[in-house]
């Protein structure tokens, strides 16, 4: 019922992706002993991306089946480390201190989504209970 709310559905995905995210540097740090592993992260998530995909846009329309449908961008999606900038010799190129920040960030972000969320039903507790 809640999840037709645009702000709530917007948060529990923001929610969900930093969930998954947190998942990936997980195994990032599982794996800082493999040889030759390259560290992954998600695709960065940003709210612009998001409200650019629910909201119809005035530009390209498919309107015959053999057109190209305009991709949609996944937030979920895992993708490698672009930048490695350490790498031991056996090829691993995970650094702990690195993956660490990237969990304080991700939990830091994690608590604020979860905080807004609150706020939402509170508000939503406040509108409803004024009418009785």
């Amino acid at each position: 019922m809640f999840d037709k709310l645009t702000l709530v559905s917007l948060t529990k995905g923001r929610m969900d992706w930093i969930a998954k995210r947190q998942e990936v540097l997980a195994e990032n740090i599982a794996n800082a002993n493999t040889p030759k592993y390259v560290p992954r992260d998600l695709k960065e998530w940003n709210f612009k991306d998001v409200l650019g995909q629910s909201v119809p846009s005035v530009g390209i329309k498919a309107t015959d089946a053999r057109h190209i449908a305009p991709p949609m961008q996944d937030p979920t999606k895992v993708v490698s480390a672009k930048k490695v900038f350490e790498s031991s010799a056996d090829g691993n190129a995970v650094v702990l201190e690195e993956q660490m920040a990237k969990m304080g960030q991700a939990k830091s972000s994690y608590e604020v989504a979860a905080g807004l969320f609150e706020k939402q039903f509170k508000l939503l507790r406040t509108a409803l209970s004024k009418g009785q």
